[in-house]
């Protein structure tokens, strides 16, 4: 019976050392996706500095990770100077005619005319043709207050070192006093900790993509918004909610980045809260997991918040 119970043990041993491995290897696979996604400037591989490449590059640096070949910023400009901008300028000529239109009209059918309306019809007329003929421009000015705000974000926030590495290591001394099924336990959700992870890298990857898109696709049309802004009436509308529409997508970025700054401290605070003592283990891997699942609602949620703060629809 003794060699029976003897063996028995070691194999329990055995066992509980086997999970405890897959425990801290899964939080070292965690840490590396995390570290290479959110790293400033230290990333080396797979998706390094992923998040830093979509937030804080201004559109006409942005490549999509690609080198060289022409980039997306020179196509698109070539579309909108030589297909949007002649539609914005007939846009525009339409508007102010109609302005010239109605200022003569006001002064009582000519009875009470004041030559000075030309005056301010002509300056309104340059602003207009300035504006529509720049406006790829000015509306990409517009967005570097985003990318700004958003590197100084990234830099406050994790700096240029690891985005959790330093945090994220389980000490084994902390699963010490768990029972071989509590172990399986703990292994199973750091296992779909793990999961949660690769799928919130997904969520960010379609968030930023799908930002970056709708920017160039803004950015295109712009000559077309803008020429509705020299509308005295209902017109320039459509200009102002056009500009609250880029600056949403612009400052999204930061809701993105300040997102990740409370998942940061709120994952890092569970994980020294795991390794203090080894009560409450399954419970903190539950908080993980509910934290991640927090974050993948919340990024895919970072568009509607940032368009509810500019009042854009």
């Amino acid at each position: 019976m003794g060699i029976i119970s003897d063996a028995i043990d070691a194999l329990e041993d055995w066992c509980k050392d086997l999970f405890k491995d897959g425990i801290t290897s899964q939080f070292d696979g965690i840490s590396d996706l995390l570290s290479d996604t959110f790293l400033q400037t230290t990333g080396t591989g797979g998706s390094g500095g992923l998040v830093n490449d979509f937030v804080t590059q201004h559109p006409s640096q942005f490549t999509g990770g690609g080198t060289g070949g022409t980039t997306i910023w020179t196509t698109i400009e070539t579309l909108c100077n030589n297909v949007v901008v002649p539609i914005g300028g007939f846009i525009l000529t339409v508007i102010l005619l109609n302005e010239l239109i109605q200022m003569v009209l006001r002064g009582n059918n000519f009875k009470d005319f004041d030559d000075s309306i030309f005056i301010k019809w002509i300056i309104k007329a340059l602003c207009g043709v300035i504006l529509v003929a720049n406006t790829y421009y000015i509306a990409s000015a517009l967005f570097s207050f985003g990318t700004t705000v958003c590197s100084n974000g990234l830099a406050t926030l994790f700096g240029s070192g690891d985005y959790l590495s330093e945090t994220l290591s389980i000490n084994r001394t902390a699963l010490s006093g768990l029972s071989l099924g509590e172990l399986m336990t703990v292994w199973f959700i750091s296992l779909i900790v793990h999961l949660g992870v690769l799928i919130l890298i997904v969520a960010i990857v379609i968030t930023l993509a799908s930002r970056i898109i709708e920017v160039f696709m803004y950015l295109s049309i712009a000559p077309i918004p803008m020429a509705t802004m020299m509308d005295s009436g209902e017109w320039a509308s459509i200009g102002k909610n056009w500009i609250k529409q880029l600056l949403a997508l612009s400052f999204q970025g930061f809701f993105i980045v300040v997102a990740l700054g409370i998942f940061k401290t709120l994952f890092s605070n569970a994980i020294v809260a795991l390794n203090a003592s080894t009560d409450g283990v399954i419970l903190q891997m539950g908080l993980l997991l509910g934290y991640t699942a927090a974050l993948i609602f919340t990024i895919l949620r970072t568009g509607a918040i940032s368009k509810s703060v500019f009042s854009a629809h």
